[in-house]
């Protein structure tokens, strides 16, 4: 009789660990990509997001360039040496030379799901991926992060930060040149 009682337990954990999955997430990945960006910088002290849009570009043998043109113009650019934004003179400032950030972001446009086991934990449920630091040194920057995966490419990046804020940025219209299968 007890037996009988444990199995509507046990569905429900089979069904629970059948749709969250370590994950093998596909993205399609392409040596140039490029389209526009919205990003809402939730902070819990603020009762409305800070917004800001633009565009991007991404290209596999030069980096990531993100430029804000609302409500602040900037461009920044990201690539394996780190951080630079560019300045009046027309000139890229070294922001940053930590890697591990900035391989990150490249990672995630390129597709590189090896590169981005190494540093997190991956578990994929339906079209959202899910990356859990696995080193104290980015957890204590980024508790997770979380992808919404539409048509083989990233459409939505959810940064989660230990202090309860959050960003969320919303990419669109991304054009890809030339696509790698």
């Amino acid at each position: 009789m007890r037996s009988i009682n444990l199995i509507p337990l046990v569905l429900l954990l089979t069904v629970h660990f059948s749709k969250a999955q370590p994950a093998v997430f596909s993205l399609q990945t392409s040596s140039d990509q490029q389209g526009q960006f919205v990003q809402e910088k939730h902070l819990k002290v603020l009762s409305r997001p800070f917004v800001t849009k633009g565009n991007y570009h991404y290209q596999q043998n030069l980096g990531l360039m993100w430029h804000t043109q609302q409500p602040i113009e900037s461009k920044i650019k990201i690539t394996t040496d780190g951080v630079s934004e560019l300045q009046a003179d027309g000139h890229f400032k070294t922001l940053t030379t930590n890697s591990q950030f900035s391989e990150l972001l490249l990672a995630l446009f390129n597709g590189e799901q090896q590169s981005l086991q190494q540093q997190f934990t991956l578990e994929q449920q339906d079209n959202r991926l899910t990356l859990t630091p696995k080193s104290a040194q980015i957890a204590r920057v980024i508790v997770k992060i979380t992808l919404l995966i539409v048509d083989n490419g990233i459409q939505q990046i959810v940064l989660y930060e230990p202090e309860g804020n959050y960003t969320n940025i919303f990419l669109s219209k991304m054009n890809s040149a030339t696509n790698q299968d």
